[in-house]
């Protein structure tokens, strides 16, 4: 990993410069693909007189698509600041690998084709699903229907107090079912 340090101050001692260096050494051992860092020390006076010294930091990775993480912190003397940034751009550095390593999902045993393991016998009884069904019109379960994307919706029928079933047929249309009990 390449590290560039840029003195804008009075003058850095060479222990703050190893102490940079050593430091940003470790963003490569949390994610590999870190290439370079960018580390500015500049001096800030207010108008009280006194000084305090801001550090940024930048850190580029390597490939085309990868963005440019920075932190920028103020402290009293160089190696506070410094440490307060190191900080900031390790967490960053940190929950980027996670959110790319996140991205990247295994694949699933069927696509792969690789032999299923073995199956938990099944019980030859279907699952029970138990639901309150609450009273509506057929075009408020319509609704319903589309705003939930399911294959179907029960429910029960505002005007006669039946159950009934509003299903998408593959066509895309919407039947109503009105169970008949003999």
């Amino acid at each position: 990993m390449k590290v560039v340090l840029h003195d804008r101050t009075d003058g850095l001692g060479q222990e703050v410069r190893e102490h940079a260096e050593r430091k940003l050494a470790r963003l490569a051992r949390h994610f590999g693909k870190v290439a370079d860092a960018d580390v500015d020390f500049s001096e800030e006076r207010k108008r009280s007189g006194l000084a305090t010294i801001v550090c940024r930091i930048n850190v580029h990775f390597d490939g085309r698509r990868m963005p440019v993480l920075s932190a920028h912190e103020r402290g009293a003397d160089a190696l506070s600041a410094l440490d307060l940034a190191l900080d900031k751009i390790d967490r960053q550095v940190v929950k980027y690998k996670e959110k790319i390593t996140r991205r990247k999902k295994p694949l699933s045993p069927n696509r792969i084709g690789a032999p299923v393991g073995p199956e938990e016998p099944r019980s030859p009884e279907p699952e029970r699903v138990r639901m309150k069904l609450r009273p509506m019109t057929i075009s408020e379960a319509v609704s319903e229907l589309e705003a939930d994307s399911q294959p179907f919706h029960v429910f029960l029928d505002e005007d006669s107090g039946t159950i009934q079933i509003v299903a998408r047929r593959a066509d895309g249309s919407v039947a109503v079912i009105e169970p008949i009990v003999p």
